[in-house]
């Protein structure tokens, strides 16, 4: 019998060494995963190291557990050099929780990868724990797959390696030698791909699998009259946009706006590809992408996009046209609207429709006093109120929910802050603005508020400036929406509720900031904080060259408009408890913090 297991042993070694043969031909493609502490990482941000370590790493495994120690030793001499190490865990049967407990129990401080679709270590040709990998992130090659040394093992170890396998790999990258490839197989725990097995043995159906996670999750922006930059029209069409689909899919850039989904509060309408539609979306694509039956059923879904999404409003106004030049920066723009009110109104939603989103970056709308009608006044934003709502890419118009609404007075107009950028073309912006008012006076009245910071000084190539703020709750509220805010440098951004009793609870996680889309994040069901909670918002600035959206690396940078500076706010639509229409009049209304602009 034992002869039997070491032939069979020796037969899989055989395959293994074989493949770490090949292992330096594999490319690896650009990935973003979530660690155990739900932090983003993206391989190419480390595209500056001169190597990166991957270890994969698996609950329970007596192998991993055994190898952590000298996995350390090798990290403290290298990571000063410029090699990275994570470790990454493919594992169904573990989950974060789970993985973090591993991690605390037997010290494992390294970011933990969290594979979920597997779809990273399929690349990598994982087949067991306790295997190692060096990539090469110049040429995004894996160029050394093995054991840490000849000590790996889940029975007692020997007392001295003689073979440093991972070390002598890191060693010769790092000289620009040769990497060994004639090394043995790790010998960790198998790791068992399910549902690639299933979908070699049965394919991946365009019409039954890929058309439903399309539709549900993809073509609401990706068709003809849409804001996604192309549509996914027909089969074709995405066969063609296949690959670029894959990209940003596996980088976490699309969908966009995607959240930690392991902490926070529930988020209404949150567009989210499961770890099972990605295996699927994934599998057709590296298959060949192609179709199966006679019909092309994403050929056949039509859509009616109104003007205004909320239905046709009570009140409609357009902005003054608004010429904007080819290139060139543009100064913040404060545009003033004649309501011409003859009466109180009440407002339930506003929605804005830019004249062209290409060049139109974002609106704020405050209240403005006709009192103040000074050219110096709307030039500098001082006749600023309230906010009312305002318009952002990816932000959903400002619906106000249970009942509620904001208060505009008879005679008041709005002073609009509009910030534009250039798009190579030179066109003319003409936006309008929708209203939609209550028939009579709502229950309750919604207030706004935000946590931040304007005093600050982002160092020149820092790569993860960290700041924090916070906005105390004087009084009972029911928390609606939050609504983060950077510029080009934003990296990530939570928010945090510190209740009275001393718990804290994450509300809201968002691990890769993008100022290209600017979410409002609605609660599903409003979260009640008693008088006394502060919201503290923390978050971090990427001003190295590693963020690609960074204008100039080379130049601190301080608060301020333009998307050239920098901003950190954590915005809240909230309703205090007792706030109501009858009372407007005799307590003072809760106002929006004032705020420069987004």
């Amino acid at each position: 019998m034992k002869l039997v297991k070491f032939a069979l042993f020796c037969v899989a070694a055989t395959l293994t060494s074989l493949l770490c043969s090949a292992a330096e031909l594999t490319k690896v493609g650009d990935f973003a995963l979530l660690d155990q502490q739900g932090k983003f990482h993206q391989r190419s941000w480390y595209g500056d190291q001169k190597a990166i370590v991957i270890f994969i790493q698996g609950n329970d495994c007596p192998v991993v557990r055994n190898s952590v120690p000298t996995l350390k030793e090798i990290r403290d001499e290298f990571e000063s050099q410029g090699v990275t190490f994570f470790m990454l865990n493919p594992q169904t049967q573990d989950n974060r929780a789970s993985i973090a407990k591993e991690a605390e129990e037997f010290g494992y401080d390294f970011p933990i990868l969290l594979d979920e679709a597997q779809l990273v270590a399929e690349s990598l040709g994982v087949d067991r724990t306790g295997e190692s990998f060096v990539i090469d992130p110049k040429t995004m090659s894996v160029v050394f797959r093995g054991p840490i040394d000849d000590r790996s093992s889940s029975e007692p170890q020997r007392r001295v390696a003689t073979n440093h396998y991972l070390k002598d790999a890191i060693n010769a990258v790092l000289s620009g030698q040769a990497v060994a490839d004639d090394v043995p197989p790790a010998p960790g725990t198998l790791i068992s791909f399910q549902s690639r097995d299933q979908h070699r043995q049965h394919k991946v159906s365009y019409t039954k699998d890929i058309v439903p996670i399309l539709r549900d999750n993809c073509v609401s922006c990706h068709h003809d009259g849409g804001i996604g930059p192309w549509a996914m029209s027909s089969h074709a069409m995405v066969q063609g946009w296949s690959q670029m689909m894959r990209e940003v899919v596996m980088t976490r850039r699309m969908p966009p706006g995607q959240i930690d989904p392991h902490v926070g509060k529930p988020i209404e309408d949150m567009v989210e590809i499961t770890p099972e539609e990605k295996q699927m979306l994934i599998h057709w694509i590296d298959a060949g992408a192609a179709i199966d039956g006679a019909k092309d059923p994403l050929a056949a879904l039509t859509f009616d996009d109104p003007k205004y999404s909320l239905g046709e409003p009570d009140m409609i106004f357009k902005v003054p046209a608004q010429s904007i030049p080819a290139t060139g920066v543009i100064d913040y723009r404060y545009i003033p609207v004649e309501l011409n009110l003859d009466k109180d109104i009440w407002v339930r939603a506003v929605e804005f429709v830019p004249g062209d989103r290409q060049v139109l970056h974002h609106v704020i709308a405050y209240l403005a006093s006709p009192a103040d009608k000074t050219v110096r006044g709307r030039q500098n934003g001082s006749a600023r109120g309230a906010s009312i709502g305002g318009f952002a890419p990816g932000r959903q118009p400002d619906a106000f929910r249970d009942n509620s609404g904001r208060f505009i007075k008879k005679g008041s107009n709005l002073l609009l802050q509009m910030h534009y950028t250039t798009s190579g073309k030179a066109t003319v912006d003409e936006t309008e603005i929708g209203l939609f008012i209550y028939d009579k006076p709502p229950a309750y009245v919604m207030a706004g508020g935000v946590a931040g910071q304007r005093r600050f000084l982002i160092p020149a190539n820092a790569k993860e400036y960290k700041l924090e703020g916070e906005q105390l709750i004087e009084r009972d509220a029911y928390l609606y929406s939050m609504t983060p805010h950077m510029h080009f440098r934003g990296k990530y951004m939570n928010y945090t509720a510190v209740y009275p009793d001393g718990r804290s609870e994450i509300l809201l996680s968002v691990p890769k900031y993008e100022f290209n889309w600017q979410f409002s994040y609605q609660l599903q069901d409003p979260l009640f904080l008693p008088a006394g909670t502060r919201l503290v918002v923390k978050g971090a600035m990427d001003n190295s060259d590693r963020n690609r959206s960074n204008p100039d690396p080379s130049k601190p940078v301080h608060f301020g408009l333009q998307t050239k500076h920098e901003m950190f706010f954590g915005f809240i639509t909230l309703r205090y408890v007792g706030d109501t229409p009858a009372n407007l009049l005799t307590n003072k209304p809760t106002n929006d913090d004032e705020v420069a602009g987004l």
